[in-house]
């Protein structure tokens, strides 16, 4: 995926395009909101220097050589790039075919819109999605860090909160921001933030009515739907992604994180080689 002219230009102002061997990428130093940890993120990257080991090692190279203050890298990457170790995948962005059926069984459970009056429910399954993620990265989380970045969700103008229902009672969430976009590629789309459903109730048949609110949401606002799913060290985000991805889902990107000292031994091993 090619980054769109405008794009490029603001990131040009802004002094975070950058060129090797005539190619753009987009990086910037960015702070973890949980963690405070420096890393790199390169938010773009002209596919070409992602498509050898020859182009790829290069871009490291450049990229450690002009940044000593960090401690790892992020790289945005095509559905299709697969980075070698010491890289792995911590984020699956995906995204729900139109012509993909989210068919709600007669007997599942009612979902309606949250009002004000859950917001402390929505915030701290929120924040309990935020820790887990963190927790699956192998990252330290803080819980005053993660309510933050909940309320900052909640407060975020075009947000929306459905709840699903068994016994009377509210037992799970699916938060939407509705006019999200893509800086990179230009698409507006409804980013499916967090579906959670509480342990102790029917969890198949409340997510399976929520995604099929949050579709018909986004075939309403005549939006793609697109959600992400975290990677951690034991593979379960590649089972989640297999599973969603023949319900449906198809990856639209992903990020690749390396530590930098890693990174570095392993350039090290490819100069000798």
């Amino acid at each position: 995926m090619h980054a769109t002219t405008s794009y490029l230009q603001a990131a040009r102002e802004a002094e975070l395009l950058a060129t090797v061997s005539g190619l753009p990428y987009v990086v910037g130093v960015s702070t973890d909101p949980l963690s405070d940890e420096q890393r790199l993120l390169v938010e773009y990257a002209d596919p070409e220097l992602l498509s050898t080991r020859e182009a790829r090692n290069t871009l490291w190279r450049a990229l450690l050589a002009d940044h000593h203050e960090v401690s790892a890298l992020v790289v945005r990457a095509a559905a299709a790039v697969r980075l070698p170790p010491p890289w792995h995948r911590t984020l699956s962005y995906v995204r729900l075919a139109e012509e993909a059926e989210v068919p709600a069984a007669a007997d599942d459970p009612r979902v309606t819109s949250a009002g004000e009056e859950h917001r402390p429910l929505v915030a701290e399954w929120l924040v309990r999605a935020i820790l887990h993620a963190a927790r699956e990265q192998g990252q330290p989380a803080d819980l005053a860090a993660a309510a933050a970045e909940a309320d900052a969700v909640i407060d975020t103008p075009s947000r929306q909160s459905l709840l699903v229902w068994e016994d009377g009672e509210p037992v799970g969430h699916a938060t939407v921001v509705a006019r999200a976009r893509d800086e990179v590629s230009g698409l507006s789309y409804m980013e499916l933030v967090d579906i959670l459903v509480e342990p102790t109730a029917d969890g198949p048949a409340g997510r399976r009515a929520l995604v099929a609110a949050v579709a018909d949401l986004a075939r309403a606002a005549r939006l793609p739907l697109i959600g992400h799913v975290v990677h951690g060290s034991d593979g379960g985000g590649d089972r989640v992604v297999d599973a969603l991805c023949r319900r449906g889902w198809t990856v639209d990107h992903g990020y690749w994180t390396a530590r930098v000292e890693e990174l570095a031994a392993t350039l090290k091993g490819a100069r000798r080689a």
